[in-house]
């Protein structure tokens, strides 16, 4: 267990709760996990993990404007609207399958897993910066594969730390879902 885990451990959770909370200091607390999980997955050459985290830095940052512009607005948890099932499929599958040559390419390890779970990683941050209920089904899933892929690499914390995510992303989705009742 490393220091940098640690405090991956301590802000990814502290994130996940305020996001589900709809606090924007969800953000700054994920980009402290954001940076020191990085390192991590740089470390045990998962390197689409690593990108997801540079991915979500930017997110962070987007998000934590989005959400400090949107203050005054009503800005509610909303249903994935229809017309966009097809485009998000899609353009998911396109990123998993671009993913999975680049990784390769750098010969990173666990390929087509990691290319499957940062392209849908991607996706649904985009659903979560829309405040889209199906947001949180999408991390559950994410989530509980994120708990394999990190036992077959040997991290144990990281492993520990997805299931608490996918407990509290299905948490998450009860209570956005409560919300908009």
């Amino acid at each position: 267990m490393t220091v940098l885990g640690i405090i991956s451990l301590v802000f990814g959770v502290l994130g996940v709760l305020l996001t589900i909370r709809q606090s924007i200091l969800c953000w700054p607390a994920a980009l402290i996990s954001v940076v020191t999980s990085g390192y991590e997955f740089y470390e045990s050459r998962l390197f689409g993990d690593f990108a997801l985290q540079i991915f979500y830095f930017i997110s962070g940052v987007y998000g934590w404007f989005y959400w400090e512009r949107n203050k005054g607005k009503i800005f509610v948890v909303t249903i994935l609207p229809i017309k966009f099932i097809i485009p998000l499929i899609v353009v998911t599958l396109l990123q998993a399958v671009i993913y999975y040559f680049v990784l390769s390419y750098f010969k990173g390890d666990q390929v087509v897993f990691d290319a499957i779970l940062t392209a849908c990683s991607i996706t649904a941050t985009y659903m979560m910066t829309k405040k889209w209920l199906e947001n949180w089904f999408c991390w559950v899933l994410i989530d509980f594969a994120y708990i394999i892929l990190y036992i077959l690499k040997g991290l144990w914390l990281y492993a520990i730390l997805y299931f608490v995510f996918t407990v509290m992303a299905a948490y998450g989705f009860y209570k956005w879902k409560k919300e908009r009742s």
